[in-house]
């Protein structure tokens, strides 16, 4: 995907998560309601994650990983929601950061080992 269309996207998340922010109230959402604003950062975060790294790539250091950035970026944005979320419960704790960062990268790891890719012959 080239620049523009990235910063169409990048621009098209954050847009989709301010308008969602400015035009319901907390108070009189379901609780089903209360997990989209979270949805919403995270692809805002992921999609400008990928803007960074395309950026990169193509001004700095010219070399394509394939899919670990992507990989990275997802656990990374997906960290920092996950925060916001026991942040936002008042459940954030020095003790529940360690936790999830450990379970993060333990996942990450198994996942970046253990990658289904067809063998070639």
């Amino acid at each position: 995907m080239n620049i523009r269309q990235l910063l169409m996207r990048v621009t098209a998340a954050w847009a989709a998560l301010l308008l969602f922010m400015t035009l319901f109230r907390p108070q009189s959402l379901p609780v089903v309601g209360l997990i989209v604003p979270f949805v919403l950062l995270f692809f805002a975060l992921f999609t400008l994650w990928e803007l960074i790294m395309a950026l990169r790539v193509q001004y700095v250091s010219g070399v394509v990983h394939g899919n670990v950035h992507r990989r990275l970026g997802a656990a990374v944005c997906l960290g920092v929601v996950l925060l916001l979320v026991l942040q936002s419960l008042g459940q954030l704790t020095v003790r529940d950061v360690i936790t999830l960062l450990a379970v993060m990268l333990l996942g990450y790891l198994y996942l970046a080992r253990n990658q289904f890719s067809v063998p070639k012959h």
